[in-house]
């Protein structure tokens, strides 16, 4: 993680993020509205706006710089204000909860969410999306038990933590289905992710569920206190940038995506927060 992630202390990483969040916070650096040489797409829901749905208590994706207000920085956060200088426009975080960001999306609240979310099917059902990150779930647990985890049915029979309507929680769900269905785990949903975090660190969970990215920070973030387990799950998911179903917004943010991809930005942007630029390799 970059100089400014190190300044956060362990237990503020799991505790900070729980603050409230205050709506449409847009970048100080972007172009004014209406510049003249904007090369938008029609079809914002503001004119000479960018608006993307986004959640600040994901790092190294999304977060407050400070803590718990002020600038939004991470990889998300920082491409979204790229895509937006890409076209010339300002961007704007309309800011929600992580539960909130889809229907902020089909209510054309914001034109679309930039917010590590896997393009799952039952997303690409109601939600077009275009690529940006190679992603997967992982165990995080106490040091102690993190030996213990070495495949998905060391979680059977296990109290495991995940944020409410994530894909990583379906994962769970879909393990206590199948091989774990003689000995289920019990699933605690939470709202926020560094609720998971307090759920382990507190001993109300044995492990909590979380993306490969976001778990790394975890890690360092509360270092002898939560360990990552290697490997449990595969890499076999990608993070996308959901628009609405059909919008002719679509077709312009994946090739604004791919144009940022192809001249190295969002590498850049992924080397700035400690993330393997590799990563951003999705076409």
């Amino acid at each position: 993680m970059n100089n400014r992630l190190g300044a956060l202390a362990a237990a503020a990483a799991a505790v900070v993020l729980l603050a409230g969040c205050s709506a449409g916070s847009p970048s100080p650096s972007a172009p004014a509205a209406g510049d003249a040489s904007s090369t938008a797409p029609e079809g914002l829901v503001s004119e000479g706006k960018l608006s993307a749905c986004i959640d600040p208590e994901y790092p190294p994706l999304e977060y407050y710089e400070n803590g718990s207000d002020g600038k939004i920085v991470g990889f998300d956060a920082d491409a979204i204000t790229a895509l937006a200088e890409h076209w010339g426009v300002e961007a704007n975080f309309v800011v929600t909860s992580f539960d909130g960001l889809m229907p902020g999306l089909q209510s054309s609240t914001c034109d679309m969410i930039f917010g590590g979310l896997y393009m799952s099917e039952e997303r690409l059902a109601i939600a077009d999306a275009a690529p940006v990150m190679n992603a997967g779930p992982a165990i995080l647990t106490t040091p102690e038990n993190v030996d213990s985890i070495s495949e998905q049915t060391d979680l059977c029979g296990l109290t495991v933590a995940a944020q409410a309507a994530s894909s990583n929680e379906a994962s769970l769900q879909a393990l206590n289905e199948g091989d774990c269905s003689d000995n289920p785990m019990t699933i605690q949903s939470y709202p926020k992710t560094a609720e998971t975090v307090l759920a382990v660190i507190n001993g109300l969970a044995d492990a909590l569920i979380e993306t490969n990215v976001a778990a790394a920070y975890m890690e360092t973030q509360n270092e002898g206190r939560l360990a990552v387990a290697a490997d449990v799950f595969p890499t076999d998911t990608t993070f996308g940038v959901f628009t609405r179903k059909g919008d002719p917004l679509s077709p312009a943010v994946a090739e604004g995506l791919r144009a940022l991809h192809d001249d190295g930005t969002l590498a850049g942007i992924a080397e700035e927060y400690n993330l393997d630029a590799t990563i951003v390799d999705v076409y």
